[in-house]
């Protein structure tokens, strides 16, 4: 029964399905109904199934990973030379999308509902709209955009102000790309690698809080998936959502950690994102648009936070050490996560 449901792990990893549609975006949830208790969702099965998938996994990567940068194979000089090509060209295109993005959710907001960064938060507040319209403005030129990015940082200090940390922790992709317009604003290419690693680091927190919520809450995906069945592919749904859970959250380490295996990481992530803009619409794909492009970035980039993990032992000895790395994230992360929910939500109303 294990050798066979770890046959079934291995396909459905790459399964692209609704996993990475924004689950908030399209159900009705309720943050005061209290998430599965933790003890319960790690003794889970397909829980434990998964860890010793995704333990192998990181190990065979975190290996191959390290062996093929030290030879510098020709993957990895392809990847470099692709790189030193086009990276004069990743903050016209982080530009582009943010102003295409705030111009979208500005006409929007004007002519529907009013929102702030996301479709999943409302505000009345109407100056917001003139908020977004100068971001999108000031987000063109290269020495206005670090207004842009000021204005990101206060729609994001508004949300947290609006709806609290926990709920806009799901967003720190918006704090990493207005810290990006900022620093490339200010200092241009001499502080790129800067902004390269500040976006990279929000965006791959942001895809670890959302694993993390696929594992507590995942009977808001139940209720997406019961309305549009053909998005679990068949496949049961605890199994899945699990599955979708640890996919998401190894991809969003390596993004970090790895160094070519961050670009192959970012191009599953890639992946994922443009696949839910299928069964989802316009409202996905408007909404993800500033993380895509910013996947696309972190794709074709060489990633300079792996060199805080590039430890001067064997092959072998640091892939062991990364696996016990991805665990410890993975713990730390599940009890960040249900921390910050209980003192947001539960004990303050005790």
């Amino acid at each position: 029964m294990m050798a066979r449901r770890l046959l079934v792990a291995i396909p459905v990893a790459g399964l692209p399905a609704g996993a990475e549609a924004h689950v908030k975006w399209f159900v009705a949830y309720d943050l005061l109904s209290p998430p599965r208790a933790a003890l319960s969702v790690l003794s889970n099965d397909y829980f434990a199934i998964f860890c010793l998938l995704t333990g192998a996994l990181m190990f065979g990567v975190s290996l191959l990973d390290h062996y093929l940068t030290q030879r510098k194979c020709l993957f990895h000089r392809y990847a470099s030379a692709v790189t030193d090509r086009v990276s004069d060209y990743f903050p016209l295109l982080l530009r582009l999308s943010v102003s295409g993005f705030f111009t979208a959710i500005f006409i929007y907001g004007c002519t529907h509902d009013l929102m702030i960064l996301t479709p999943e938060l409302h505000t009345h507040t109407e100056w917001i709209c003139w908020i977004q319209l100068g971001i999108a403005i000031f987000a063109l030129l290269p020495r206005t955009a670090m207004f842009a990015g000021v204005g990101i940082a206060f729609l994001y200090a508004y949300g947290v102000h609006s709806y609290g940390l926990f709920h806009m922790l799901d967003y720190p992709i918006f704090l990493g790309v207005a810290c990006y317009l900022v620093i490339d604003s200010l200092f241009g290419h001499n502080r790129r690698e800067l902004a390269h690693s500040a976006m990279r680091i929000c965006t791959a927190i942001t895809l670890l809080w959302a694993s993390i919520e696929k594992f507590a809450f995942p009977e808001w995906s139940f209720l997406l998936m019961t309305e549009r069945p053909g998005l679990a592919l068949g496949f049961n749904l605890e199994f899945y959502m699990v599955a979708a859970g640890f996919v998401e959250f190894s991809a969003a380490y390596l993004l970090i950690t790895g160094m070519l295996s961050a670009r192959v990481a970012a191009f599953f992530l890639l992946f994922f994102f443009v696949s839910a803009i299928v069964p989802f619409g316009m409202i996905d794909a408007i909404g993800h648009s500033v993380i895509i492009v910013a996947l696309i970035v972190l794709m074709l980039s060489n990633n300079s936070v792996a060199r805080s993990f590039n430890i001067s032992r064997g092959i072998t000895a640091t892939a062991t050490l990364h696996t016990g790395i991805f665990f410890g994230t993975l713990l730390l992360c599940g009890a960040l996560y249900y921390v910050g929910y209980y003192l947001s939500y539960q004990f303050k109303f005790i």
